[in-house]
């Protein structure tokens, strides 16, 4: 019974979230280039999954030759409960683009269910952001325009997200839908009369391992991003591990942008991995690179024999 209300709720949750009218600013939420290494961040079913206490840090600084383009800095801590069958994680994430600035923190619960060779990992996370917009920042053509009347404002707005991971030996899938409460992220209403909201977000990811030898990994991965009012994006990526220590790997992005990166395990329980990102396109020219930095460490790291990407890789 338990199981079936757990079940049922995450249904209701995943598809038919609250929202109400309101403008979406297209896509809202970080992006980032190492997903893989803790799926936390986009996904609450990834809890525990590591069957460790794990924390990560990601800071990302994008389009370094424009001024007020994305600055994110992620953390985030998860491990398994009550015997494995829960997970739980917090999640704090301070995202800037140009005069945005958001910082929520937000708490996952994930229970998992074994299903022959894996797991099915159902996750719920709520919390809260505290969004600003400093309007000063703003040069404006008309100077009677109604925003700069403002300095800044800021809102608190709850959030609350779903998803679903499943995972085997060597392989995982998983899909989450983020910010299922549109709320208001201004006190300030447009010209038209709207609010600006958040939009709701998609992600899905896959990967699977296979092991070439004693000593090289093979782990091809994807991810597929999508938000109301900006176009479906997929991440295709194709990494190598070296030697059970070195990862490297490279990525195309359906925006026409290419990510090189390598993650190296300092100890068994420390690793960092570093990520640059650049893209052919017309913002290339003059965006310049986007950098991500990547710090995990493990507590309590159960020995596994298990070939598994999460174990070898998140």
């Amino acid at each position: 019974m338990k199981k079936r209300i757990l079940i049922i709720t995450f249904i209701f949750f995943l598809f038919f979230g609250a929202g109400r009218g309101g403008r979406a600013i297209a896509q809202q939420d970080p992006q980032y280039s190492q997903y893989m290494f803790n799926q936390l961040a986009i996904n609450p079913a990834y809890a525990g999954s590591k069957e460790a206490i794990s924390a990560a840090s990601f800071l990302r600084t994008q389009w370094t030759g424009i001024s007020g383009a994305p600055k994110t800095e992620t953390f985030t801590v998860h491990g398994p409960f009550a015997r494995k069958k829960v997970g739980l994680g917090l999640a704090i994430i301070a995202d800037q683009v140009g005069p945005t600035k958001s910082v929520g923190a937000m708490g996952s619960y994930a229970y998992r269910i074994k299903i022959k060779n894996g797991k099915l990992s159902f996750g719920l996370r709520a919390g809260v952001y505290n969004y600003t917009y400093n309007w000063d920042a703003i040069t404006y053509k008309d100077q009677g325009d109604l925003y700069n009347t403002h300095n800044s404002t800021s809102q608190l707005v709850p959030t609350a997200d779903a998803g679903i991971y499943y995972y085997t030996r060597t392989e995982y899938i998983g899909f989450s839908a983020t910010h299922l409460y549109n709320g208001r992220l201004t006190t300030v209403s447009s010209f038209n009369g709207d609010d600006v909201r958040f939009s709701r977000h998609y992600f899905l990811t896959a990967g699977k391992a296979w092991a070439l030898s004693d000593n090289f990994i093979f782990n091809p991965s994807v991810c597929v991003k999508g938000a109301k009012g900006a176009p479906y994006t997929v991440d295709a990526n194709l990494s190598f591990n070296i030697d059970k220590r070195l990862w490297v790997g490279v990525s195309g992005r359906s925006t026409k942008d290419m990510v090189v990166y390598a993650e190296i395990s300092i100890t068994e329980k420390f690793k960092f991995g570093y990520a640059f990102d650049f893209g052919f396109g017309q913002l290339a020219k003059i965006g310049g690179g986007t950098h991500e930095l990547v710090l995990s460490y493990d507590f309590n790291l159960i020995k596994s024999k298990i070939l598994s990407p999460r174990h070898l890789y998140f």
